[in-house]
């Protein structure tokens, strides 16, 4: 199996370009698509206790336009399905993601038990050292 990529957001160059640590020299590779994501709660098995991990929360996503040896410049993702507009920065990607209402977007609503709720933890936006991961091939 192949080992996953994993870099930081180096340099916001735009609303839809960012450069990340991580390059040719590491595999990465043009067209190659990366998660930005941030670190939320650490969950836990219901049945033996034991920690899961903790649980990523997608800011962004990104694709390689250019691979250098050390570092890649990345572009917002276009979204699927919308050919021909114009592609969302990766602000506008997050906070679809994150208040689907505030896009006009509306969510299914699972049938949970009240008590049970959580809640997500508060993310914001996409800043130099969060975290990113490759996805797919």
């Amino acid at each position: 199996m192949a080992k996953t990529i994993t870099g930081k957001v180096a340099k916001i160059v735009d609303e839809s370009t960012v450069v990340i640590n991580v390059g040719s020299k590491d595999g990465v590779k043009e067209a190659m698509r990366f998660l930005i994501v941030a670190e939320g709660d650490e969950v836990k098995d219901p049945d033996s206790g034991e920690v899961l991990g903790k649980w990523e929360i997608v800011k962004g996503r990104v694709v390689v336009s250019h691979a250098q040896e050390r570092l890649a410049v990345c572009v917002a993702e276009p979204e699927e399905g919308k050919e021909g507009e114009k592609p969302r920065t990766l602000s506008a990607a997050m906070v679809e993601v994150s208040m689907p209402r505030a896009q006009g977007g509306v969510r299914s609503k699972l049938n949970v038990r009240p008590s049970e709720v959580s809640g997500g933890p508060s993310v914001g936006p996409i800043v130099v050292g969060d975290k990113v991961r490759a996805v797919g091939s």
